[in-house]
């Protein structure tokens, strides 16, 4: 057999092994045995020690010049984010988020989402949450401790109860071993829009997750808040954003019309299933109600729904018998709706 410089072996007649050091020739090796001796042997009488090799321990593999410059860029890199984030991170300073991510690594269109918190501060906060599906009277709360730069899991969010959520609301706690960092608690809400969450674009790259997700602020103080701000901000599209100047509310009539229609009221429906589009143009329809009825000018409210197959008309005035008794209701005017709008008196 032919042996090289580094081989392992085993002595045929001896309960010895060792380490090929060199190749004399003529058959001849030296060995360095088990008593750190180099002493030499005829390479019949050696044999591969295979246990060796399986405990052997593999080599990583050699890089090249350009990897080890790759690597060398990317802890200076690391190190650059991480003295920014320090430098940002000013005391006193607390940045808290909401991050929804596609549960199961399934269709952002399709799946559920599951909900953490992120707590990147320094402070330790204690938190109550609560949330109130749409149509039903019993409110969820949850309440928990985010350690300084931890996220949690909450919970998950089933995909067809996301147009019945709106607002989160919370109670924040703020606290450091330090009892002069101690601030006074919050009370803060969280708005979604659930028609976003069915748009690939809304999930982005971030620096708390692997995947893409939702990352929504939930309460920011200090610096870090202009710079949450513009991350924000670069998640909406331009036509979502304010104008710098507020124009100023329009005055209502005693008439007031809303359409149903999904163009009026969905940026992208896409990934939404019929029911989702049916509870969301029923949630655009109580909260339109409820904004009118506490409205002392608006007397009367048409809204439009359309004829298509009666689907939405038929929920809507069931919504209305059941929870709107005091409001009345009838067909508009065939000649402006064509049979497809309900007037409803709000007074």
């Amino acid at each position: 057999m032919n042996f090289k410089k580094g081989d392992k072996v085993k002595f045929l007649y001896q309960n010895d092994h060792g380490t090929i050091t060199r190749v004399i020739g003529e058959g001849k090796v030296m060995v360095l045995n088990s008593d750190d001796f180099e002493v030499p042997a005829m390479a019949s009488e050696l044999i591969l020690d295979a246990s060796a090799k399986e405990n052997e321990e593999p080599k990583a593999p050699r890089m090249t010049y350009v990897d080890e410059l790759q690597a060398k860029v990317q802890v200076r890199v690391e190190a650059k984010k991480q003295e920014q984030k320090a430098s940002a991170r000013q005391s006193g300073d607390v940045a808290l988020y909401a991050g929804f991510v596609p549960a199961d690594g399934k269709a952002h269109d399709k799946c559920d989402l599951d909900l953490y918190f992120v707590n990147d501060s320094d402070f330790r906060i204690c938190y109550n949450y609560c949330k109130t599906l749409e149509g039903s009277t019993q409110m969820q709360v949850t309440s928990g401790i985010l350690e300084p730069d931890t996220k949690e899991y909450v919970e998950t969010i089933k995909r067809g109860d996301l147009s019945g959520l709106s607002v989160f609301k919370f109670q924040l706690m703020f606290a450091q071993d330090r009892m002069d960092a101690t601030r006074k608690p919050e009370e803060c809400e969280l708005r979604i829009h659930a028609p976003k969450f069915y748009q690939l674009n809304y999930y982005k790259v971030n620096d708390f997750f692997d995947e893409n997700a939702v990352i929504l602020p939930i309460y920011q103080s200090g610096k870090m808040a202009d710079a949450i701000k513009e991350m924000i901000d670069s998640q909406i599209p331009d036509k979502d954003k304010p104008v710098a100047a507020p124009q100023k509310k329009a005055k209502r009539s005693e008439k007031e019309v809303v359409d149903l229609h999904l163009t009026e009221i969905i940026e992208d429906e896409r990934g939404m299933s019929p029911k989702e589009i049916l509870d969301y143009q029923m949630k655009v329809f109580r909260e339109k109600l409820e904004e009118y009825i506490k409205d002392p000018v608006v007397k009367k409210v048409i809204f439009i729904h359309g004829k298509g197959n009666g689907t939405l008309k038929i929920e809507l005035r069931k919504c209305l018998e059941r929870n709107y008794k005091r409001c009345e209701y009838q067909d508009a005017s065939f000649e402006e709706y064509g049979g497809g709008a309900t007037l409803v008196y709000v007074k």
